[in-house]
């Protein structure tokens, strides 16, 4: 039977869960998140399965301890990835309004 040791996610102010197991596997933390990041981490982990141990809920799994730090590494990798595309879009979209911006401008002429 698995036992819960509470602690503090300081970042957050949520409580943490460690998950011990009895049987002498890796431990694991209880993480809740919105669905949508939930969904992230389930696809970063369906590339080698060496993150979650458990999935609980939509906003709830439970990931290996030992895992954590190189888990937030990836998640910050896809957020820097959309943060470039969004830059990417925005810079797009500018470029659009300006040439239309332009082509409005010679047909009044």
């Amino acid at each position: 039977m698995p036992r819960a040791i509470r602690g503090k996610n300081f970042s957050s102010n949520r409580a943490l869960y460690i998950i011990f197991s009895s049987n002498g596997d890796d431990s694991g933390v209880l993480v809740q998140c919105d669905p949508s990041i939930k969904s992230i981490i389930v696809k970063i982990d369906s590339e080698d399965h060496a993150f979650i141990v458990e999935e609980l809920d939509d906003q709830t799994l439970v990931v290996k301890e030992n895992m954590m730090s190189i888990l937030k590494m990836k998640l910050d990798e896809v957020s820097s990835r959309a943060a470039c595309q969004r830059s990417d879009v925005d810079t797009g979209m500018q470029i659009l309004k300006e040439t239309q911006n332009n082509d409005e401008s010679s047909s009044d002429d």
